[in-house]
């Protein structure tokens, strides 16, 4: 009785692997897990050209370069963080977050939201409106674009990527102009 109900069991479980191959299914134990593309990409990069800016009231940067970190999360989007040092209206250090999102592929033009603060010497303005000069450093929140990206083997490379950004300076408003000629980096 016992083996009869065995050999049933087993049949039963025999037929139900067949009938799941006949189906087009494989069982679990023969399913291999398809190679995927890492959930995050993490890098390191360096650029450099012009990052400025200009309000009524102070001026910071002109010339300079920077070097950050990168998460690029499923070939699509981009977490950054970088610092830098500029040079021509006082000796500033850029502070730069930034998110946004890239095209897959080889070539990958990107734009990001970015916040930007600027430390150190500036050159100052007493106007009218600013009686007495603003001691607290410049934020700017604005976008960078990078229409000509490339990606390739873990390496990228991005030629003349530019931003603009806004900052209350109470009253009226700063500007952040961001041109960087050469941006390259890897990623890991």
């Amino acid at each position: 009785m016992k083996r009869t109900l065995l050999a049933g069991a087993l049949a039963l479980a025999g037929l139900t692997a067949v009938e799941a191959r006949a189906e087009g299914e494989q069982p679990a134990a023969e399913t291999a897990p398809a190679a995927e593309a890492p959930v995050h990409r993490f890098g390191v990069y360096s650029r450099g050209g012009v990052h400025a800016y200009l309000s009524n009231s102070r001026s910071v940067g002109v010339f300079g370069g920077s070097v950050g970190v990168r998460d690029i999360i499923q070939d699509r989007f981009i977490l950054q963080a970088d610092v830098g040092f500029l040079t021509n209206l006082g000796n500033a250090v850029p502070v730069q977050l930034a998110a946004g999102v890239q095209r897959k592929g080889l070539y990958s033009p990107a734009a990001l939201l970015t916040l930007t603060s600027f430390f150190g010497e500036r050159l100052t303005f007493v106007t009218v409106d600013h009686p007495v000069a603003i001691r607290t450093p410049p934020v700017a929140l604005g976008f960078l674009l990078a229409p000509a990206r490339f990606n390739v083997a873990g390496g990228e490379i991005s030629l003349l990527e530019f931003g603009l950004g806004v900052s209350p300076e109470f009253p009226g408003w700063g500007v952040a102009y961001q041109l960087n000629l050469v941006s390259v980096g890897v990623s890991f």
